[in-house]
């Protein structure tokens, strides 16, 4: 049983009382019961004394005498010849028969001119005998019950029982009392640290100049400063939380046991979610990746470096935390996409230098033709037709190019967000590219619901539709091609497809159809006039309306573009409309 440190005060205060009170109730039965042994022994003793002076004055009839004497002393008196016997007694009416007190000790004592005393048990209980010499041998013995000794002493013993009894009671109240003074403050600072615990901080110190008051104002205090520290380190903890999740590089901490105890948001996306609480080799899949990190933290130096993890390319600094066989920090960087744009940029130029290297070389050529000497009217005729369509194709190269530098560089907030009427805009794409679809021996369908109203920017719209219809007729079938152009509502978007029947797409060629200068067939794309540039144009301005475009194809079967718009919302652009 646990016991509070009230009942532990209130025990302790009882227990020191009765302690005392026992001490003191041994000691007054010790000394009492002494002190009245010792003036039964001096009563005795004078009043022997003087029994002995009478017996010397020469006095006769000891047995009288005796018995007189007994009534003055008020104890019992015997008086013995030099023999031990008995001469008379107060007690004994005849002494005749009286035993001799040779053999007594206080007889054997007086006959040596001594003061002898003793205590003997006899018929009625315990007797105190005092022994003194007279006159003539004689010895005169008083004795006396301790009877009454014992009774005083049992007297004494019930009162302080019964103040004892009181004391106990005066005690267990007074103890109850100052324990319940003790234990308020007591209580009220344990109340204050369970509160501390609990994330309770704001403690009321106590106003009393004890020592309670002043372990109440220092634990207040306590609470106070452990709140600032914990508000404190709640505050870096967020920072650092904040830091670590924003960062673009992955960050693992791995405790000394090779277990993940921290990975930010980058480092799951990089090696998978879940990653705290996981064993190194379970975390970190990758041989490559965790061989270096077995490393770093073998020999206790960083090391740096990039490694190819599966599809990715990764560089990695791990530095340890401590000496060898302790924690470590990995800091990984997804290089992936770096690469994959260096790629791209590196082709761009190769890609945008051989486009401008054929017209450029054959306009210088025709030209230092022209400059080097006269020439027929039909050569010279034929050469500037080159050179002029040479020009054109670089002329359209060169805005290619700057329409997709200036959508790139356009800010999303300034997309155009207006009422866009789908089908007049695919019927006037029919008109105007009926001349270019009649040379091809080409039939353009157009069948798009009325209900088709897209949300976005009506030349933007009419450009991507031109494109797109323009490459279905260039590289659809050869005479007798058809171009359907399908457009209705579906759910809050609107969906046109513009479809051919042509000889269709290899499926490795449909993930990059979207890129810069890429080319199914770049000699027949250069024939009719293709940039390389047209399908990327219209996928920068699709998505600069919040739209989607993507391409089906099966070789010998032909190509479906698909565009999707969001559906215009009268309410959400009132002035638009």
């Amino acid at each position: 049983m646990t016991l509070t440190f009230r009942a532990k005060l209130l025990a302790s205060h009882l227990g020191l009382v009765i302690a005392i009170l026992l001490l003191v109730v041994l000691e007054l039965n010790r000394t009492l019961g002494g002190d009245l042994a010792r003036q039964l022994d001096d009563r005795l003793e004078q009043q022997a004394q003087g029994a002995a002076q009478w017996v010397g004055e020469g006095r006769r009839h000891p047995d009288k005498l005796a018995g007189r004497l007994g009534l003055v002393v008020h104890a019992q008196v015997t008086l013995f010849d030099r023999d031990g016997n008995v001469l008379g007694d107060s007690s004994l009416a005849d002494v005749t028969d009286a035993p001799s007190g040779a053999d007594d000790p206080e007889f054997q004592a007086a006959q040596r001119g001594e003061i002898g005393r003793a205590t003997r048990a006899v018929e009625g209980g315990e007797m105190r005998f005092v022994a003194v010499p007279a006159a003539d041998g004689m010895v005169v013995r008083l004795g006396a019950p301790l009877s009454d000794i014992d009774a005083t002493v049992g007297a004494m013993r019930r009162r302080l029982t019964f103040a004892i009894g009181i004391a106990i009671a005066a005690a267990l109240a007074l103890g109850w009392l100052a324990s319940r003074l003790a234990a308020r403050p007591l209580r009220a600072m344990t109340e204050s640290a369970t509160r501390i615990a609990q994330g309770d901080y704001a403690i009321v110190p106590s106003t009393s100049p004890d020592d309670f008051g002043i372990l109440s104002r220092t634990l207040a205090s306590l609470g106070a400063q452990l709140e600032a520290k914990l508000r404190e380190l709640t505050e870096e903890r967020d920072r650092l939380s904040a830091i670590l999740a924003g960062m673009a590089e992955g960050v693992l901490v791995v405790d000394a046991a090779r277990e993940v105890v921290l990975a930010n948001p980058a480092a799951e996306t990089i090696l998978g979610p879940a990653l705290v609480g996981k064993r190194l080799t379970d975390a970190v899949t990758s041989a490559a990746l965790r061989a270096v990190i077995e490393k770093a933290a073998g020999t206790g130096q960083p090391h740096e470096t990039e490694v190819e993890a599966g599809p990715r390319a990764i560089a990695l600094y791990v530095r340890p935390l401590a000496a060898r066989g302790g924690g470590i920090v990995t800091v990984l960087r997804d290089m992936t996409r770096l690469r994959r744009l260096l790629v791209v940029r590196r082709d761009f130029v190769a890609n945008v230098s051989h486009e401008l290297r054929t017209p450029v070389t054959a306009i210088q050529g025709y030209a230092e033709t022209l400059l080097r000497g006269p020439v027929d009217e039909p050569t010279r005729k034929q050469f500037l037709e080159i050179i002029h369509r040479h020009a054109r194709r670089l002329g359209a190269l060169v805005e290619g190019l700057l329409t997709l530098s200036d959508l790139e560089a356009r800010p999303p907030e300034q997309a155009v967000r207006e009422r866009v009427e789908v089908p007049a805009i695919a019927d006037h794409v029919r008109a105007t590219l009926r001349e270019r679809a009649t040379q091809r021996e080409t039939l353009v369908d157009v069948d798009v619901a009325g209900d088709a109203i897209a949300r976005g920017d009506p030349v933007a719209v009419e450009q991507v539709i031109e494109n797109l219809v323009d490459n279905a007729i260039k590289y659809g079938r050869d005479g007798g091609g058809n171009v359907r152009v399908v457009g209705r509502k579906r759910g809050d978007r609107v969906l046109l497809e513009i479809s051919d029947d042509g000889p269709g797409i290899e499926a490795e060629h449909l993930p990059r159809l979207f890129e810069r200068f890429y080319r199914v067939d770049a000699g027949r794309s250069r024939e009719r006039g293709g940039t390389g540039l047209g399908l990327a144009i219209v996928k920068h301005l699709v998505e600069a309306m919040d739209g989607t475009v993507e391409v089906d194809s099966q070789v010998g079967r032909g190509t479906t573009f698909r565009v999707e718009w969001p559906v215009w919302d009268a309410t959400a652009y009132p002035r638009a409309s």
